[in-house]
């Protein structure tokens, strides 16, 4: 019956991560909140379903829950880094660029995305 937990956290895990590019899963906050909510739940869950007898079940719920969970406290996390930073890099008049990772805007003077460290590109490049 554990093994079947885990193949559900592996799985579960794999399809998360699957859902994005492999360079933007790594840097994506809702993806590590998602995977570690993942692993935390599992253990919790794990360990409250040892002591009712239901391991198995109580892992798979765990780790369920625990990505469902982190992923959404991820996901805010980035709404709120990209509102502060369109507050510290308004845009001005002229051409604009664009983060090729992260989509994130910035005006002309600045050559690199400082979330992801990439050169920018004009829009429409």
């Amino acid at each position: 019956m554990a093994w079947m937990a885990r193949s559900v956290l592996c799985l579960s895990l794999v399809g998360v991560v699957g859902c994005e590019g492999a360079q933007t899963a790594a840097q994506s906050k809702a993806v590590q909140g998602a995977a570690l909510g993942g692993l935390l739940g599992a253990g919790t869950g794990a360990i409250i379903g040892e002591q009712k007898g239901k391991a198995g079940a109580g892992t798979a719920i765990g780790a369920g829950l625990g990505a469902l969970s982190g992923g959404l406290i991820g996901s805010a996390l980035e709404a709120q880094d990209k509102k502060l930073q369109r507050q510290q890099y308004p845009l001005t008049s002229g051409q604009t660029k664009i983060c090729p990772v992260g989509g994130e805007i910035y005006t002309e003077g600045i050559k690199f995305c400082p979330n992801h460290g990439v050169e920018l590109r004009y829009k429409g490049q």
